[in-house]
């Protein structure tokens, strides 16, 4: 009889079979066989769905928190494109610095997503599809922004020397296409690499917050 306690999910039964199991043997000489394996089995139905509820609305918190991360992010990386590209414009465009300085504030950004999304239950699965979510929007939200800053104050980025020198040789009749032609590779690359990079962060993040604490 006790085989049928294979039916529950693992994680119930590493909390409760013990307890159920005990039960099961109390039971045994007051039910039928029949009644108790239908109790078994009607109570292993409910435990996967009761799993089941659980981790999708873990998965959703995750995805959620996530969002918010990545939101914030894009501001922050928004802000910076706009103020080193029309406010305060680099006339040879060093700024390896504050690169570098954005894409470790992303990858960090994209561990604390597994980090919260490991305290709200996520599974692997979940802060997996957290993380996804929020380096494709973030990477989403900054070729956007240069898009944008690139259109808008097209007088003032054409100036760059690196455009100026790259469409002297590139063929094309205007800036602005030359412009725009150069930000597909962008799009897709940081589309790609931070919805992918995002997706390993967080399942780190999310494993390391389970760490247990030292005594």
């Amino acid at each position: 009889m006790t085989w049928l306690l294979r039916l529950y999910p693992a994680q119930w039964r590493e909390r409760y079979g013990a307890e159920l199991d005990a039960l099961v043997g109390d039971l045994r000489p007051t039910m039928s066989t029949r009644a108790l394996v239908f109790d078994l089995v009607r109570g292993a139905i409910h435990a996967h769905l009761q799993q089941g509820i659980a981790m999708q609305t873990s998965t959703r918190s995750a995805i959620k928190r996530g969002l918010l991360v990545a939101t914030l992010v894009s501001v922050v990386v928004s802000a910076g494109i706009v103020l080193t590209n029309v406010v305060l414009p680099s006339p040879t465009d060093d700024d390896t610095v504050i690169v570098v300085g954005s894409y470790l504030g992303i990858f960090a950004a994209l561990l604390l997503t597994g980090v919260l999304g490991g305290r709200a239950g996520a599974g692997g699965r979940g802060l997996v599809v957290a993380g996804l979510v929020a380096g494709v929007v973030i990477g989403l939200s900054t070729i956007t922004a240069f898009i944008v800053v690139d259109n808008v104050w097209l007088d003032i980025v054409s100036q760059q020397q690196s455009k100026i020198d790259g469409f002297a040789s590139s063929g094309e009749t205007s800036m602005r296409a030359y412009i725009n032609q150069g930000l597909i590779g962008p799009g897709i690359f940081f589309t790609v690499v931070f919805g992918g990079l995002g997706a390993v962060l967080s399942l780190v993040g999310g494993l390391i917050s389970r760490r247990p604490e030292p005594s």
